[in-house]
């Protein structure tokens, strides 16, 4: 496997003091946030007495809601600082774990077929495209088949899409945002369909129900 380009590291700036405030506005890039999020868990169909992987989890808010449907919850990310506000939220909460992973999209810690449902949001983003078929395909490798798989995040339909975007100043930044016309391949290819809903200019949600999971090396 590739090396992970290390672009996801905010524990030297003041991104993780800030961000549950941001986030709660609602504004800009967040625009639309809190619906993404329980969109996300009903497309994954998060239920109880499900174990599910949170990828990206930050400082916990989807995993928490995870947790709030009766689900057990293991959320992964690789911000320390970003882990302390979430296990500080959720202090007195047994049903979920949060640990530090390097790369939590590209080495999930976990064997084949241990989760029975994937949800991650506003955290795809820091992958780079060349790397985006690969962490499919490890977070297929860990779910049941059948299994729910949901995202959340900023994307565009195709690249010239994220182009019109950025020259009408709608991101602050380039980074590795997904392009539906490039996920619904890497999808096909495991023979699961993808599919796609659009919430702001900038986000979108996405899903699938993950056929034969565990064969997806």
């Amino acid at each position: 496997m590739q090396e992970l380009e290390k672009t996801w590291n905010f524990d030297e700036n003041d991104w993780v003091d800030r961000y549950d405030k941001v986030v709660a506005d609602e504004t800009g890039m967040y625009e639309r946030y809190s619906e993404v999020l329980d969109t996300v868990l009903q497309r994954a169909r998060v239920g109880g007495g499900m174990r599910v992987l949170d990828i990206g989890t930050g400082t916990g808010n989807l995993a928490l809601r995870c947790v709030a449907k009766g689900a057990s919850v293991v959320g992964l990310d690789p911000s320390e600082r970003m882990l302390a506000g979430a296990r500080r939220k959720a202090e007195s909460i047994p049903d979920v774990d949060f640990q530090r992973v390097e790369d939590p999209f590209l080495n999930i810690p976990f064997p084949d077929a241990s989760f029975d449902a994937i949800v991650t949001t506003y955290a795809f983003h820091h992958i780079p495209h060349r790397l985006k078929p690969d962490s499919v395909r490890e977070m297929v490798r860990v779910l049941k088949p059948g299994a729910g798989w949901a995202l959340g995040d900023l994307a565009f339909e195709s690249q010239e899409a994220e182009r019109r975007a950025l020259q009408k100043g709608l991101l602050g930044e380039e980074e590795y945002f997904a392009r539906v016309e490039e996920l619904r391949p890497v999808f096909a290819n495991l023979d699961t369909e993808l599919y796609a809903e659009q919430f702001t200019p900038v986000t979108w949600v996405f899903w699938a129900t993950v056929a034969g999971a565990q064969n997806a090396h």
